[in-house]
């Protein structure tokens, strides 16, 4: 790709850019949120049309009209977001891209029996037959990468593809990633994670507000240089909350509840505690969370706050300004996309007020927190639904963070964020707890809470399995609590020696 440029109104979102892929590497595409970079890869796999620049495959050049033209050509990708139907099985997910699939797909079509050795080849131990609704999220994404496989790909592009993963479900997807360079492939890696650059990158492309920053063999950079590269800066550490006063109260008690997927959840978070929540994808995190922001009634159980009954069964949901809540998908239930930001931010309080606020101050104050939290554009005026899903996260978290409130259900809040607006996040959310909030915070990131959070709660099929201190554990047990595997042995848990992933058939 040379010379590539895409302009949406009056935002250039790449400028300039000349990318490379090879057969053989995997090229780790990195930029912090907004860079540029997925919409990069999008004009590869035909989904934009760039306004100018030029994209040649084995030296010939060529136009791409739509995500066909690239498939045709042997370009695939692999969006974040899922495009599996959930009600069809595996097996009919994988015979809607194949050309002329036949009438009936059912465990007798001949035609479409090789889609069954194709699946086992990546995921063994995902049966065709099964619901795509059943899967964990890893299986999820290994069944969308067989689908890109059995279209015969020779460039896979990766979006995000470690975001949600348990560790040794990583490590499984880095082995196959590495595998499929090993057969020729081209493999591009859009990641913010230097554990995927680590793990299985050749070389490095970094972006930085649209433009090409710098590139590199991946052998050659050092962590901190490439996150300069993407931020413009040394990265900034962040700090640790205060130490959890002995006699602490409870103030966040979730007192035997079940609802959706969670059951039988009982936990207490007290006063300046940070208590990190641990799952795979799909084990009921969700449904705990919206449970006690009251998105979903409860079945069962009671939600105290403060001593005070919030949320209980036939209790009619209201919202309570002394809960922050941070959803996992913002676009879905956090925001309102056709209101401008300046209303975004004061939804929790519109309620409240006998009036519409004043339009001056509304904005004056909106201007103040979108530059506070970096959301990009810092435009009061400009509609939600225009902002970038990272973005969107940091408008979400300037709401319900930038008071002060008794209590934190933070779900995911820096998935998709860069190291830069991570720290950010995290830096008021423990700022919060130092000031005596109660924080329950969900996370992919295993290090993170094993770092900052004060104890660790593990969720396997809808239950609290495992309430330990963070000290206490590291990663491969947590990982192995997480997926109902059997966990390191003591011995090997205190010389920091784990035992060794059998790579996929």
């Amino acid at each position: 790709m040379k010379g590539m440029r895409k302009r949406f109104g009056g935002t250039l979102a790449v400028d300039g850019v000349d990318f490379e892929a090879h057969p053989g590497k995997v090229s780790a595409l990195l930029g912090e949120n907004g860079a540029g970079k997925s919409t990069l890869m999008k004009l590869l796999y035909g989904v934009h049309r760039p306004d100018d620049g030029e994209i040649a495959l084995d030296g010939r050049p060529m136009v791409l009209g739509s995500p066909r033209d690239a498939m045709r050509l042997g370009i695939g990708m692999v969006f974040q977001q899922f495009s599996l139907i959930p009600a069809l099985t595996v097996r009919e997910n994988l015979a809607l891209v194949t050309q002329q699939a036949p009438w009936w797909i059912g465990r007798g079509a001949r035609r479409l029996r090789v889609l069954e050795r194709h699946v086992r080849s990546i995921v063994p131990e995902v049966d065709v037959d099964s619901r795509v609704s059943d899967l964990s999220v890893g299986q999820k994404q290994l069944v969308e990468l067989a689908k890109v496989l059995l279209l015969d790909a020779r460039c896979v592009i990766l979006d995000e593809p470690s975001a949600v993963l348990a560790p040794p479900e990583a490590q499984r997807l880095w082995t196959l990633v590495r595998d499929l360079a090993a057969r020729g492939l081209s493999v591009v890696l859009i990641t913010h994670k230097i554990k995927d650059v680590q793990a299985c990158a050749d070389e490095v492309f970094v972006m930085r507000g649209g433009r090409l920053a710098g590139r590199g063999r991946a052998a050659g950079l050092s962590d901190s240089a490439v996150v300069e590269m993407m931020v413009g800066q040394a990265p900034r550490a962040v700090e640790n909350s205060q130490p959890l006063p002995v006699a602490a109260l409870t103030r966040l008690w979730l007192k035997g509840i079940d609802a959706g997927g969670a059951r039988d959840i009982d936990l207490q978070v007290r006063a300046g505690e940070i208590v990190g929540v641990a799952g795979v994808s799909g084990n009921g995190q969700t449904a705990l969370a919206e449970a006690v922001a009251g998105v979903l009634p409860l079945e069962m159980g009671e939600v105290i706050l403060d001593g005070e009954l919030i949320r209980a069964p036939r209790m009619r949901p209201r919202i309570d300004p002394r809960l922050g809540y941070i959803p996992e998908q913002p676009m879905v239930n956090a925001v309102a996309p056709e209101l401008p930001l300046a209303l975004n931010l004061v939804l929790k309080r519109l309620t409240a007020l006998p009036f519409l606020p004043d339009t001056g101050a509304l904005t004056r104050q909106a201007t103040e927190l979108l530059k506070r939290f970096d959301v990009r554009p810092a435009n009061p005026q400009a509609q939600a639904q225009w902002l970038s899903g990272g973005n969107l996260q940091k408008l979400v978290a300037a709401r319900e963070l930038s008071e002060t409130p008794a209590a934190v259900v933070a779900c995911y809040p820096t998935m998709g964020l860069d190291v830069a607006a991570s720290a950010q996040i995290y830096e008021v959310l423990f700022g919060l707890a130092c000031q005596g909030s109660a924080v329950l915070w969900f996370s992919e990131d295993l290090d993170d809470l094993l770092r900052y959070a004060h104890r660790i709660v593990v969720m396997l099929d809808g239950r609290i399995v495992q309430d330990v201190d963070s000290s206490a554990t590291n990663v491969m047990q947590l990982g192995a609590w997480m997926t109902g595997t059997a966990p390191p042995a003591v011995s090997e848990l205190a010389s920091g020696r784990v035992p060794a992933l059998a790579e996929p058939a």
